[in-house]
């Protein structure tokens, strides 16, 4: 009797041990947000049949997630190549629908500079999608590993025609040889439930966003292009998408999931939504 009460004493010291231990774990995890300049566009581009002719400015986010086992960022922005001119070159003709505005110290690696970070201390690189603003400065990041669904790693490198005018191949074209990891499910990335990948297909054919469960803050999901604009979570299709159907099933995942999680989604290009955003270097906890 005495033996067994010892070893239930043991077995409870080491639980609780280890739930503290993960506990001081998930207490360390900080999310900063930050931007890569902006954009300005007609907004019918984000919202399809409505508001057509309107321009409007949108934030380019990204966002930093410092875990303690490992540094990841998700999405890279625009290419520092647009600072000069305002993407005429780099981008061409597109830059004429999608005006870019972006300083040189907003590149990713110096945000990451700004919170004491380089470039090399990222350990995984999660991308939405490879369109031009968000997958610009993945050239940035040799030795990182780099998460992307297989089927939009395909259609960057092939994209359909219709599709082919956000893609910037120069943004990517040398990186065959860098560490892919080519998902087709969703990903629980440190298997602690903290950081997630969810399939987002809809905008493009492998879109993904990244639920980031936070102990303070809560569930965040970011949605990316699945969702741009507060008009898309009240039934308004998103106006560039591969897929109509695909992207409005996305979002009605990721609001389940909010509502199950009694989280939030922050919208993928929503100025006033970005503009009430901790900015780097604060962050969420």
């Amino acid at each position: 009797m005495i033996k067994y009460l010892f070893s239930a004493a043991i077995s409870l010291l080491l639980m609780f041990a280890l739930l503290s231990s993960t506990h001081a774990q998930d207490s360390d995890i900080k999310m900063y947000v930050t931007t890569s300049g902006e954009l300005e566009l007609d907004q019918g581009w984000l919202t399809a049949m409505t508001n057509h002719g309107t321009m409007i400015d949108i934030p380019v986010p990204m966002y930093i997630i410092d875990h303690p086992k490992g540094l990841v960022v998700f999405d890279t922005g625009m290419s520092v190549d647009v600072v000069p001119d305002n993407g005429a070159e780099y981008w061409g003709p597109v830059s004429q629908a999608f005006i870019p505005s972006m300083t040189r110290d907003q590149g990713i690696d110096e945000r990451l500079q700004q919170i004491g970070k380089s470039t090399t201390d990222v350990k995984y690189v999660i991308h939405s999608h490879f369109h031009l603003d968000h997958a610009g400065n993945i050239s940035m990041f040799p030795n990182a590993t780099h998460i992307v669904r297989k089927a939009e790693l395909k259609n960057a490198w092939w994209p359909e025609q219709f599709q082919r005018a956000a893609y910037v191949l120069d943004d990517y074209k040398n990186t065959r040889n860098f560490n892919f990891i080519e998902v087709t499910d969703d990903l629980d990335l440190f298997g602690d439930g903290a950081i997630e990948l969810i399939d987002t297909k809809g905008h493009t054919q492998g879109h993904q966003s990244l639920i980031v469960r936070l102990p303070n803050t809560g569930t965040v999901i970011l949605a990316a292009d699945a969702a741009y604009m507060p008009e898309n979570l009240q039934g308004t299709v998103p106006g560039i998408v591969w897929s109509v159907q695909d992207a409005m099933e996305a979002i009605e995942r990721m609001k389940l999931i909010r509502d199950r999680e009694n989280g939030e989604i922050w919208l993928g290009h929503s100025m006033e939504q970005f503009q009430q955003r901790r900015l780097l270097p604060e962050y969420y906890d």
